[in-house]
């Protein structure tokens, strides 16, 4: 071959090999413009949400035990802390004036029975000679009306001999409600009356409290709306490090009115507590958790955006280009946002890359790994 023409092939080889280099590179160029994202496969689950509100333990029912007639204490008769049953003795109050009052009306109404009887005796006799013309008809009137004044004497006896028994039963003063008595406040020897402001003592039932938590009105239609709609609602007790308690709990109301000063309402739970690990002044945290579906979607908090008002999240088609999709959000989990609308399971959402995207941009795709 001559030398031009070995000249020439070598120059169109050179030629040839500095092209496919540039169309390599101009590949590799294209792939490393290509946008890095992460991603997650939509799939379904079962979805509820949960919120807490502080609520503070109330007990069922508190008496405060006061004394309904005055004496002196001459005894406890129970032990402090200890369960009580209605109707228990728990003070004894000097029982001996309260006796001889009740002596003082007995012989009343045996005085009064006594003058019944002979003014009833006299009555009957003058009405067998009312006809007869020996007595005069002023005189049976007399005795007749003498008559009826004694029987309301015996009827007057009967009650005040039963207001000073009463008394005699006050003077033992017993537990109205069944519960916890708490400590004494007074001792034996002390003074008191049925006008004094401080109680003996303070019984609190406690085996079933009611659990009160105040939380904003925008809040509580939800919970109403979820049970209007069968959805089940599941209440936990929650302690100051967020472990819940072992009671069995249900919602008894909310408040009917929103209070002036906070705008708060009331939420009652009613918890029963055989172990009393649950006690009257007690902050605890409710929690109720709303279950909306069985397969419901969830997405994590970073994938959602927003703009003018609406909520958007990018998703990936079949040839992994971006998609813009408006979605709507039913609440939060713990695990990210519940999806109302604009997603289906199967569908790949973008978590991480986002910023960079345009509808229709071709991206490379890796795995979202929660926390990393």
């Amino acid at each position: 071959m001559k030398p031009i023409g070995v000249a020439v092939a070598l120059s169109l080889a050179l030629m040839l090999l500095n092209g496919c280099r540039e169309s390599d590179e101009a590949a590799q160029a294209s792939v490393s413009a290509a946008p890095q994202v992460a991603i997650v496969t939509l799939a379904p689950q079962s979805v509820g949400i949960a919120q807490t509100w502080p609520a503070r333990v109330i007990a069922l029912r508190t008496a405060q035990i006061r004394p309904q007639v005055g004496g002196i204490v001459t005894a406890r008769l129970f032990s402090q802390g200890s369960e009580v049953s209605a109707g228990q003795p728990l003070f004894q109050i000097d029982p001996a004036p309260f006796k001889a009052d009740v002596e003082m009306a007995e012989a009343a109404l045996s005085r009064a029975e006594a003058s019944f009887r002979q003014l009833n005796l006299r009555s009957q006799r003058l009405s067998k000679l009312e006809g007869t013309g020996a007595i005069s008809r002023q005189d049976y009137d007399d005795a007749r009306a003498n008559a009826a004044q004694a029987a309301a004497g015996v009827a007057e006896a009967k009650a005040a001999l039963n207001r000073k028994k009463l008394d005699l039963a006050y003077s033992t003063v017993r537990a109205p409600v069944s519960g916890r008595i708490d400590q004494q406040y007074v001792t034996e020897g002390a003074l008191v009356s049925a006008a004094d402001s401080q109680a003996m003592a303070i019984v609190q039932q406690t085996d079933k409290v009611y659990v009160d938590a105040r939380l904003p009105a925008s809040e509580v239609r939800p919970l109403l709306d979820g049970q209007k709609s069968g959805a089940a609602l599941t209440l936990t007790l929650l302690d100051d490090s967020g472990q819940p308690y072992d009671v069995k709990t249900h919602l008894l109301f909310s408040g009917a009115s929103v209070s002036d000063e906070t705008g708060d309402v009331v939420l009652r739970t009613e918890a029963e507590n055989p172990r009393h690990l649950l006690m009257p002044g007690m902050f605890v945290r409710v929690k109720i958790t709303r279950h909306l579906s069985d397969s419901g979607i969830v997405i994590p908090e970073q994938a959602i955006q927003h703009q003018d008002g609406k909520t958007f999240v990018w998703t990936l088609d079949e040839n992994s280009r971006a998609q813009r999709v408006q979605v709507h959000l039913n609440g939060q989990t713990a695990s990210g946002q519940v999806v109302g609308s604009g997603l289906l399971a199967g569908q790949k959402l973008v978590v991480e890359g986002q910023e960079k995207l345009q509808d229709g941009t071709d991206v490379q795709a890796k795995p979202w790994k929660s926390g990393a």
